[in-house]
């Protein structure tokens, strides 16, 4: 992805792919202290992290950034970094906290002090909040370990609330917006073969377990009446996917080649065309005829893997309007699944090795005005 952000200038320019931290409705934010907006090639260069009690001497938590934006209650956005769970023994000096003098304390902490940057005020700003509920447990007992640097870190922006995942021990909720509190959701339960996706879609926030590399739930966080609950709306055997699709060439979606790719950016972005492709999409209601060879229903799959010649599948995010999820197999195909009607869709091939995926998300541009403070 570097050649596709040639127009900044990144310090890291000869990677293969850039740290890119998080992503919220259009925006970019880079590892390089950087949020950019590729539909309009504007970025913005943050300015250096505070040095405080919480992030002093720290280089692992620098990383755990999340971008806050909607262009639709405001056209600033905000930067939210959120100091990890100390991790390893000893005096650890990439961390926030030593941890030998909090591993028997509660996380997260109460008040838990987080540093917000604001492009409205175009600086660093601490902000305390209180926990409202129990913790996650005491340091010592969860013992996650340190996210390699290199890792998207999953989260979701709904209705001014972060939610963020803390790997597979719970779930974290800061309201952003008018509350000074925050809450600690416990996430549905997997193991140590499960693929954990947070993800924000249709009705708000989801999250996808997948078992084994074929079993996948999809379940909805629901606070309709008052708190906090996980439902699963449905639960998939992908195993049946080689069955349903075993050589296909095409499908109704293409996906751009690397040469396509490149005479697009020299090329520049012509917003002309994005806007017919954008409505042909919505066009594309997501109502799919039986008669479509493309799709098939998910009825009466198997619920349990055979384990036998079975392909591991890779979640590549939510359709960020429909309550559709995205697969990758290792065989190049790549396929949506609308968990409410239990449907299952072949998109076409996307020509890129398996394992060298190692996150991905939908890009949803969403905003051409300029980007506050932005080159």
């Amino acid at each position: 992805m570097t050649s596709a952000l040639d127009y900044v200038n990144l310090d890291y320019a000869d990677l293969d792919v850039d740290p890119i931290l998080d992503h919220c409705n259009g925006l970019l934010l880079l590892d390089d202290s950087m949020v950019l907006n590729p539909a309009t090639r504007q970025w913005v260069k943050l300015p250096p992290l505070p040095h405080s009690r919480t992030l002093s001497g720290c280089t692992i938590c620098r990383r755990d950034r999340y971008l806050v934006y909607d262009p639709t209650v405001s056209p600033h956005y905000e930067v939210v970094l959120i100091p990890r769970i100390p991790v390893g023994t000893g005096n650890n000096h990439n961390c926030c906290y030593d941890y030998e003098s909090v591993s028997s304390t509660e996380w997260p902490p109460s008040p838990y002090i987080i540093s917000v940057f604001s492009s409205k005020t175009g600086c660093w700003k601490e902000r305390s909040y209180i926990r409202e509920g129990d913790a996650a447990g005491i340091v010592a007992d969860l013992k996650l370990s340190a996210i390699p640097a290199s890792f998207l870190h999953y989260s979701a922006y709904w209705r001014g609330a972060l939610y963020v995942t803390w790997e597979y021990a719970f779930l974290l909720r800061i309201n952003l917006l008018n509350d000074v509190k925050y809450q600690v959701i416990k996430l549905p339960q997997g193991n140590e073969r499960t693929h954990l996706r947070l993800g924000k879609s249709k009705n708000g926030v989801y999250c996808l377990l997948l078992h084994g590399g074929c079993i996948c739930e999809v379940w909805f966080l629901d606070k309709s009446r008052g708190q906090m609950n996980w439902v699963l709306k449905n639960e998939i055997n992908l195993e049946s996917v080689q069955a349903k699709f075993p050589v296909v060439a095409d499908g109704p979606w293409d996906v751009q080649s690397f040469d396509e790719m490149e005479w697009l950016l020299k090329n520049g972005a012509n917003f002309k065309a994005t806007d017919e492709n954008n409505k042909a999409l919505v066009q594309d209601d997501f109502e799919w005829d039986s008669n479509d060879e493309n799709v098939v229903s998910t009825a009466d799959w198997p619920r349990e893997c055979c384990g036998s010649g079975s392909r591991f599948y890779r979640c590549l995010g939510f359709h960020p309007y429909k309550e559709i999820v995205l697969f990758h197999d290792g065989s190049n195909k790549t396929f949506a699944y609308h968990f409410n009607s239990s449907k299952m869709r072949f998109l076409g091939m996307m020509w890129i090795y398996h394992e060298e995926i190692e996150a991905s998300f939908g890009y949803t541009p969403c905003w051409t005005r300029d980007l506050p403070g932005s080159n």
